[in-house]
């Protein structure tokens, strides 16, 4: 045989091997663009023009799908007249799954608004006016891609953080004499009892201009209304600032007070109109599965605030719109990844009822009107329901677990970055769980929100799992609280009577786990508080069937109120302590080999040593230091058996200037037996993280701090470029800014750094000095500082 026939009869072979491999199917592509035709092939050459085209096209390619289907959409803005809505006909296959992706990744905004492009005219001062006709259902407006301000009182503040400006004579009859028609106007208010935020419509005003308004409800709480904390909005004569406009649904006319420096005229200016962008629903019968939704912007959707029915979920504090950007019920295996959530008036993303196996992963959630995630199920799934109006005080269903599969299931919530929540409504967090099971929270950076970080509404019906987040700068605009929170209130919590003393839990413990049946494992988040604050890892009102552990609590503890079968251990709490409070008979709570820098590590609140013995509590092997000075603990503590092999004794940890608490003193990890944790494994990647805090411990967490204005400055370190997200380490950290400071009221906050000062680069400290120091005091000083990881213009007086 020839070496030529040789080959031949090689590749005869491998031709008949190769054909009883399997042969992966074609996926079918589709291309949409901004200038493309509706009416065209859907190819990269002949792009349709809208989604809803695509949608159409995707449905006809489904049935003979053999393989993946792909929407990819170039760059460009996509204005909807309606939310895209995704049912049971455009659900794809394991083998046939359908993603809506951008191109390549082109910037994408699917938008709920509109261009105004009506020339504009001058009306009053600085004000501008047009016209884009009468009773559109608009509440935000836009200027290149920025939300403005709704005409208010007081006017927007920044620097204000409750309510970005709060004023108690906002609803006074003297304010309200001002005011042509006070209809249109809303009132923005926190709970009486700062548990969250309360809102309100203004109908009318009698004749001595005292006010009537409509409570929105909220607030699962009551309709208390702060007597500090409130503004108004959307009132026409209150349109005197920067920023804020007003629309007249009678006339059409859209009046706006351009920031300075700015031209409406070539400037593009957008107004919301819708609620919700994407809804993918399907029924009790058929559900919508196997979609995937990547790379794409929602942006431009209006406030639910005004306009939706607010639903009570049980007994938590919390009430909520059922709607959002990206809304999801009745589904199994949806994909949000990759997306950004760009100032949406209301929720994020709403998984609500039953839903199963979705992933919603490395999305950006930028100032979100209300939550970022929500993940509620119906009160349909419960048992035995109990809610502030109907609140039960006996259990006619025994039986544990939920009632129906109105619930989500197994959700993963992974990666995201959350920032700046709640800017209307501060019943809010990063993500929300109600009446869900199996939720899986884990690698997110939270922060910068009025209430929780992440918040787990009531007991049912657990199996969560919260873990490697990032949670800080939490509880801005609210009290009694913590970066994580939690509520019981399940059927066994008003059992016998409406009582939250902690008593008749003997009787209560058999019903313990009717609604929280899984255990819910929290382990290996960081959560900080700026300042020291007492709840951080907040059990409250009877949360029960929890595991926590391996958590860095910085200026912050946890807290146990009431409940059942809480194990806390292997924890690290700096400057903060364990909060016992209305323990339960037979609470069995288990409180051991942990890490508490405090010189009163144990808290109690209606509750005693006693009352931990009845409550078969386990407090041992714990380590306590006080930076060497006295530690101190509850009468009869250890005379009744608690922390007999407990240690006082320094961590030393090992760095925690960087927020590294690496216990490095190997005798004490071998007498109480505490493992060490990661430290470099909280949130996501590349995100903002939290200062550092004053440790108390034996390593000074900052060597060069200085005052400068009533506030603390530094050289930018590892922990400060990382704190900041600085590109480099040049500039000045601001570490302290205490809001009695004159750097406060000239505008400057903690965690920003000086990068300029009258256009000189500032490398280090010592430059900075040597250029402010020739400044002349109570001269202006321009300067650049880095906050929010931008640069940003400003200007401060020197002292």
């Amino acid at each position: 045989m020839s070496k030529h026939s040789g080959f031949l009869y090689i590749a005869a072979i491998s031709v008949f091997v190769f054909s009883f491999l399997p042969i992966e199917a074609a996926a079918a592509d589709l291309y949409v663009a901004a200038d493309g035709d509706d009416n065209s092939a859907g190819t990269i050459t002949a792009p349709l023009r809208t989604l809803l085209k695509a949608q159409a096209q995707v449905r006809t390619l489904l049935a003979d799908a053999s393989g993946p289907i792909n929407v990819m959409v170039r760059g460009g803005t996509y204005y909807l007249n309606s939310p895209l809505t995704f049912g049971p006909s455009d659900s794809g296959t394991p083998a046939a799954p359908v993603t809506y992706s951008s191109y390549n990744g082109e910037k994408v905004v699917i938008s709920g608004g509109f261009r105004v492009t009506s020339g504009w005219s001058a009306y009053v001062g600085n004000i501008l006016k047009t016209n884009i006709g009468a009773d559109k259902s608009v509440d935000l407006l836009f200027l290149n891609g920025v939300r403005q301000i709704i005409a208010r009182y007081p006017n927007f503040d920044s620097s204000k953080v409750f309510l970005d400006g709060y004023a108690p004579e906002a609803i006074s009859p003297a304010r309200a004499a001002r005011w042509a028609n006070c209809s249109t106007g809303y009132i923005r208010a926190l709970h009486s009892s700062m548990w969250g935020g309360n809102d309100y419509k203004i109908t009318s005003k009698d004749a001595n201009n005292n006010i009537k308004y409509t409570w929105v409800g909220d607030n699962n709480r009551g309709s208390g209304m702060h007597s500090t904390y409130r503004m108004v909005e959307n009132i026409f004569e209150e349109l005197d600032a920067p920023g804020e406009w007003f629309y007249d649904k009678g006339t059409g006319d859209l009046y706006f007070y351009p920031p300075n420096g700015t031209n409406p005229g070539n400037s593009t200016v957008e107004l919301a109109c819708l609620e919700e962008l994407i809804k993918v629903t399907g029924n009790s019968c058929d559900k919508v599965r196997h979609l995937t939704f990547s790379d794409l912007t929602f942006t431009h959707v209006k406030r639910t605030l005004f306009s939706r029915t607010y639903e009570g979920l049980l007994r938590g504090d919390w009430a909520i719109a059922r709607a959002a950007a990206f809304y999801i019920q009745d589904a199994e295996n949806i994909t949000v990844k990759n997306c950004k959530f760009d100032q949406v008036g209301g929720n994020g993303v709403f998984i609500s009822g039953y839903n199963q196996d979705h992933l919603i992963d490395n999305n950006v959630f930028i100032d979100t009107g209300a939550s970022c995630i929500q993940v509620v199920g119906l009160m349909s799934a419960c048992r035995y329901p109990s809610t502030w109006s109907r609140h039960r005080t006996d259990i006619a269903d025994t039986n544990a677990g939920p009632l129906t599969g109105d619930y989500p299931k197994n959700i993963t919530i992974s990666g995201n970055y959350m920032f700046n929540m709640g800017r209307y409504e501060k019943q809010s967090a990063g993500v929300n769980i109600s009446m869900s099971e199996s939720v899986l929270v884990q690698h997110n950076t939270i922060h910068r929100s009025p209430r929780s970080g992440i918040n787990i509404n009531d007991g049912t019906f657990g199996g969560h799992i919260i873990a490697y987040n990032d949670v800080f700068d939490c509880v801005r605009e609210s009290g009694d609280h913590g970066p994580f929170n939690s509520w019981g209130r399940d059927r066994f919590w008003s059992y016998l009577g409406y009582d939250t003393s902690g008593d008749k839990g003997a009787a209560k413990y058999p019903y313990r786990q009717l609604d929280a049946w899984k255990t819910i494992i929290i382990r290996n988040n960081r959560f900080h508080y700026s300042s020291v604050h007492e709840w951080g890892i907040d059990l409250d009102d009877g949360a029960s069937n929890y595991q926590i552990y391996n958590n860095l609590c910085l200026n912050t503890g946890f807290k146990l109120r009431e409940g059942f079968n809480r194990h806390v251990y292997n924890n690290i709490i700096v400057n903060e302590r364990a909060n016992i409070h209305c323990t339960y008979e037979d609470a069995y709570n288990n409180v051991e080999r942990n890490v508490i820098i405090n010189g009163a590590p144990i808290a109690l609140a209606n509750s005693s040593a006693a009352r931990e013995v009845t409550g078969h509590s386990q407090f041992n092997y714990n380590i306590y230091w006080n930076k060497g000075g006295p530690v101190s603990f509850p009468s009869d503590w250890k005379s009744s058996g608690f922390d007999t092999n407990s240690i006082i004794a320094d961590p030393m940890f090992r760095n925690p200037a960087a927020n590294d608490y690496t216990v490095t003193n190997a005798a004490v990890l071998q007498q109480s037996g505490f493992v060490n944790f990661p430290m470099d494994q909280f949130g996501k990647p590349g995100c903002p993280t939290p200062p550092p805090v004053h440790n108390g411990g034996s390593t000074a967490p900052i060597s060069d701090s200085e005052p400068f204005m009533g506030a603390t400055i530094t050289s930018v370190d590892a922990a400060g470029q990382s704190v900041a997200g600085l590109p480099d380490l040049h500039g000045v950290f601001l570490s302290a800014v205490p809001s009695s400071s004159y750097a406060y009221k000239q505008g400057f906050r903690i965690n920003d750094v000086i990068r300029s000062v009258n256009e000189i680069k500032i490398t280090t400290k010592a430059s900075f000095w040597a250029i402010y120091n020739t400044l002349s005091p109570g001269s202006t000083v321009h300067a650049t500082i880095y906050r929010n990881q931008t640069n940003q213009v400003f200007e401060f007086k020197k002292i």
